[in-house]
């Protein structure tokens, strides 16, 4: 008879091949139960269980070899001419859950870059820039976030047509502003 140890303490309740625990413990003669639980993290007898939530390394800790140029990623190396970089990054493991990234403003498409501007001298502090040719339709198969983003940019900047694209379905976005 093997005396089996539960990974989690204090587990009373059914058990792998119909075995009952009772505070953690349970007892068993049938060996295919044994080597299953052995393999599973349980302890046997007087080996202790496996933990149950095995520890995670920090990647910063891991050595790696680097082919060509070195890569720098926000969340483990802050600069401060990164965009948004993630709230915690360079103080805590970059796959914690002490690092994480800022929603996205106003609930849109998060910008990928901070807008153009231009005070005049060249310096960049006054009214936005001309970006470009005008915004880009999605695909069709982009989400309806995607669309009212896109929806929004085409039209003026009245609170009216706005409330009305946020209810808008997909479908009467890409009808009414997918034409190209």
């Amino acid at each position: 008879m093997a005396r089996i140890t539960a990974p989690v303490r204090d587990y009373s309740g059914p058990g792998p091949g119909g075995i009952m625990f009772s505070e953690g413990e349970a007892e068993t003669d049938n060996e295919a139960v044994i080597a299953y639980c052995r393999g599973a993290g349980y302890g046997i007898d007087e080996d202790p269980p496996a933990p149950a939530v095995p520890s995670v390394p920090d990647p910063r800790d891991v050595a790696t070899t680097v082919v060509g140029g070195p890569l720098r990623d926000a969340a483990v190396d802050p600069r401060p001419e990164d965009f948004r970089p993630p709230v915690g990054a360079g103080d805590g493991n970059p796959h914690g859950p002490d690092v994480y990234a800022p929603g996205l403003p106003g609930g849109g498409l998060q910008p990928t870059a901070p807008p153009l501007v231009d005070d005049g001298n060249g310096e960049g502090e006054g009214e936005d820039m001309d970006a470009g040719p005008g915004p880009v339709r999605p695909p069709q198969a982009a989400t309806v976030g995607e669309w009212r983003g896109y929806a929004k940019q085409v039209v003026d900047n009245d609170p009216a047509v706005h409330a009305e694209i946020d209810k808008a379905t997909k479908a009467e976005l890409i009808k009414t502003y997918g034409k190209d």
